[in-house]
């Protein structure tokens, strides 16, 4: 039978506050269920139920997020951008910010400068 509910606001907070702490750095689900001491599996339910997306999904947006603020900074390449926001190889960075935002962070750096 399928969890219906949600993560409690203060074990949601923490989790939030500990994704945007970490995000430079590899974030495991089983980590992020440590965080709120569950289990992998309840964990990832209420915090999609929660959310509206999953764990790993959510890191992802909040990377690009992240990501388009630093790419703004022109003294900052492209490849430390994506070391800054935890992505260990820039052709993951490139597939993972055109899949959310629909352009190369090259190209949203050129229209945004």
């Amino acid at each position: 039978m399928p969890y219906r509910g949600v993560l409690p606001a203060a074990r949601l907070k923490r989790v939030l506050e500990y994704i945007d702490a970490n995000l430079g750095k590899n974030i495991s689900l089983s980590e992020l269920a440590s965080v709120v001491n569950m289990s992998l599996y309840h964990f990832a339910v209420l915090f999609r139920q929660s959310t509206g997306v999953s764990p790993h999904r959510y890191v992802l947006h909040q990377r690009v997020e992240r990501a388009k603020g630093l790419l703004r900074d022109p003294k900052l390449s492209v490849l430390d951008v994506s070391i800054n926001v935890g992505f260990g190889h820039s052709n993951n960075f490139a597939r993972a910010f055109r899949r959310v935002i629909g352009v190369s962070p090259t190209q949203f750096r050129r229209d945004r400068l």
